[in-house]
């Protein structure tokens, strides 16, 4: 063969496949034994997590308990919290008393995430009382790295009645450096919020006046979440400070309150007290400010809004004032008066996703004057598939019989487009605007569609369908169109419409479904099926749901052993400047893997971020452009301990397991993400590119970078 024919990145794959099977190296050195046994148990662990099973052996006990090798044990309990299965539990107890502090804390995230309260509820199982008592204990650990993770799982798995050991736990912790005690902070603050008890209000209060602003915009952060209103002096008093994110949080509570007296300093904020080479606040300030204005509808705001509109052009030499202006329509939208539609009417000539916002605003704002709507948007061009979808999110709003008329039409012109036209990607958004314009007739208009081979069409149908008093055997349409996917890979669909047979269940064609769903090949779908037979009593109902389908085999998880070190980089280039991410190869081996053939192939070329909410994330990866589309496969979750801050690159979800291309990149730390997504990435470089995205912007390409280390094996 002649080698020089071999594209570059399958020499690379070859050559790492060859040195972790064989140990040959092109470097100084052989691989050690250890470090070939390393990889080989590397292998075993992403095949048998992919598959969500623990096998018929002892392998995670043997490799939890008594690997010498720390890494290891660490990877097993990582591991086992993926998997989820209840019966790997003792193992993780005896692991929380090992001697590495490493081993100890990455059991605690796992006894956390198996057994997570919402985890529990979807899946129909019994909380462990051993897995309170086993954190709780933990509590108290000699090792400040363990009580961090002890304190993190049991905001997931712990009760209201935990709370009096975590709040002594975090009292009395007293921890030198200063990342370290952020760290510990950190996760005490965000396990507090997921408890939700309001005795932790007045402990959460203590900490928003901590002088470190790290702290103080955590602990708002949780009283926001928390819906603490009484809280509102500390907001206020955090408006006046310094550091950005403190202030933007304070805002959202301020907003939250919702007091009149508080519309002065809310509008000052919009166009005052910003840096000194712009005089303006910035961008997250300014949008908190205005969507916290909204929540008083108060028009004598609306001056205030339209000054910030007109203090910058909105174009894209300025896309901070996009953005602000997509947020500023939506909130004019909730306001009344004539400036506030003369604004929005404006706001129409603007760049595709301030007209978007813009005409859906509009018609909320004159819903009582629908030829005022219609007269002020004649000639306005929608004819994209984001365009057709905001026409019709608008005459959704705006209802009466000319709107219904008007999405009629469009839903003809979408089905008569085609199977392969774009144009019949706006059909689920013009149904959900027909039922919000109460159209006549609509359930027999959307009986059809019940009978849709498209999942996105037909979950859309299903939301929207309404069964008729004494319609008999409502269900049957339902159970015809399960039976049509039922031997697919919809999955999504599949759970859909069992969930929307819940009121059905005993009936006795709805139980025979259940029964042949139990036999499906998605571990989502047996899940869903049990939990339902389950809710009625039905016996001889299996606790265990069974392995997950997966592709990968042994030598593709071979694969990813040999490269889990390399340092892989993604840019992803855009208009706007390059956005550089290292991958995790290690953290998240198939979700990076699945991530990096996709840009190999050529999959996001020409895609868009079709999602920028400031200070939170930018989302792009969607063939669809409407946040339902994907490669047409589904990933498993590969929750991990990587936090998501600022610049943290993690896979979109509708549900546990349904990730696939589309990612989201965080504009500041969102702890409330942590241990729920599969964080598979960090910017390193072009973060200001990421801040200044805006909806529609195209990623030309993602270019995968590999420095492999062949020559130096010093990772290992």
């Amino acid at each position: 063969m002649n080698l020089a024919m071999i594209p570059r990145r399958y020499f690379w794959l070859l050559a790492a496949i060859l040195i972790s099977v064989t140990g040959v190296s092109c470097g100084r050195r052989k691989l050690r034994q250890d470090e070939l046994e390393r990889n080989k148990v590397f292998t075993e662990i992403v095949y048998r997590e992919d598959r969500r099973t623990l096998g018929s052996d002892n392998f995670f006990e043997r490799n939890l308990l008594t690997s010498p090798h720390r890494a290891v044990s660490r990877w097993s309990a990582i591991a086992l919290g993926r998997i989820g299965d209840p019966g790997s539990l003792p193992w993780l107890y005896r692991a929380l008393r090992a001697p590495d502090a490493g081993v100890r804390a990455s059991a605690a995230f796992a006894v956390g995430e198996i057994e997570d309260r919402g985890t529990l509820k979807a899946e129909g199982r019994r909380a462990d009382p051993g897995a309170r008592q086993e954190l709780t204990r933990l509590l108290g650990d000699s090792a400040p790295l363990v009580r961090m993770r002890a304190v993190e799982a049991l905001g997931k798995a712990g009760l209201p009645a935990d709370l009096p050991a975590l709040i002594d736990c975090i009292q009395t912790t007293r921890i030198d450096t200063v990342p370290e005690r952020q760290a510990f902070l950190d996760l005490a603050i965000t396990s507090l919020m997921r408890i939700a008890d309001p005795a932790a209000l007045p402990l959460l209060r203590s900490l928003a006046t901590d002088p470190d602003p790290s702290v103080q915009w955590r602990a708002v952060n949780a009283l926001l979440r928390m819906h603490d209103r009484s809280a509102r002096p500390v907001f206020l008093d955090l408006v006046k400070g310094s550091d950005a994110a403190v202030r933007v949080y304070a805002v959202r509570g301020l907003g939250m309150c919702a007091v009149e007296g508080d519309s002065r300093m809310l509008e000052d904020l919009l166009t005052t007290r910003g840096s000194k080479e712009s005089g303006r606040s910035p961008l997250p300030l300014r949008v908190s400010a205005v969507e916290a204005l909204a929540s008083l509808h108060s028009v004598d705001s609306v001056p205030a809004i339209v000054q910030a509109l007109q203090a910058e052009p909105i174009d894209r030499a300025h896309p901070d004032q996009i953005n602000f202006a997509v947020r500023a329509a939506e909130t004019l939208g909730g306001f009344r008066g004539s400036q506030a539609v003369d604004t929005l009417v404006w706001l129409l000539k603007g760049p595709g996703p301030v007209q978007r916002s813009a005409v859906v605003a509009l018609a909320r704002t004159v819903k009582q004057d629908p030829e005022q709507f219609f007269e002020a948007v004649r000639g306005l061009d929608s004819r994209s598939p984001e365009g057709i979808r905001a026409w019709a999110q608008a005459l959704g709003e705006l209802g009466g019989p000319h709107a219904c008329q008007e999405l009629t039409e469009a839903l003809a012109r979408a089905l008569r487009a085609g199977a392969g036209s774009d144009v019949r990607l706006a059909i689920p958004t013009i149904l959900d605007a027909l039922r919000r314009a109460n159209a006549p007739d609509f359930d027999e208009l959307l009986r059809p569609f019940l009978q849709s081979d498209d999942g996105i069409i037909l979950r859309t149908a299903l939301r929207l369908r309404k069964p008729r008093a004494g319609e008999a055997s409502p269900w049957s349409p339902v159970i015809a169109g399960y039976q049509r996917i039922a031997d697919g890979s919809d999955v999504e669909s599949k759970v859909c419409i069992l969930r929307y047979l819940k009121p059905w269940v005993g009936e006795g064609e709805i139980q025979r479904l259940l029964r042949a769903a139990l036999g499906d090949r998605s571990r989502n779908v047996r899940i869903e099926a049990a939990l339902l037979l389950r809710s009625v009593g039905t016996a001889d109902v299996p606790e265990d749901p069974g392995p997950a389908e997966s592709s990968l085999t042994y030598l593709t998880c071979n694969m990813l052993a040999a490269a889990r070190l390399d340092r892989t980089v993604a840019v992803i280039e855009t208009d706007r400047g390059n956005i550089e991410v290292e991958l995790f190869r290690e953290d998240a081996p198939v979700t990076t893997s699945a991530f990096i053939n996709l840009a190999q192939g050529g999959f996001y070329n020409g895609l868009a971020f079709m999602r920028v909410v400031p200070f939170f994330v930018i989302q792009g990866g969607d063939p669809r452009n409407d946040q339902e589309g994907g490669p047409g496969y589904t990933l498993r979750c590969e929750v991990n301990m990587q936090p998501f801050a600022r610049g943290s690159v993690g896979m979109a979800l509708s549900g546990k397991d349904t990730g696939g291309s589309q990612f989201f990149i965080t504009l500041s730390s969102q702890p409330h993400l942590d241990g729920g997504y599969t964080c598979f990435g960090r910017v390193i470089s072009g973060m200001q590119v990421a801040d200044h995205i805006v909806p529609g912007d195209v990623i030309r390409k993602v270019r995968i970078e590999n420095d492999i280390t062949m020559f130096d094996y010093r990772h290992y």
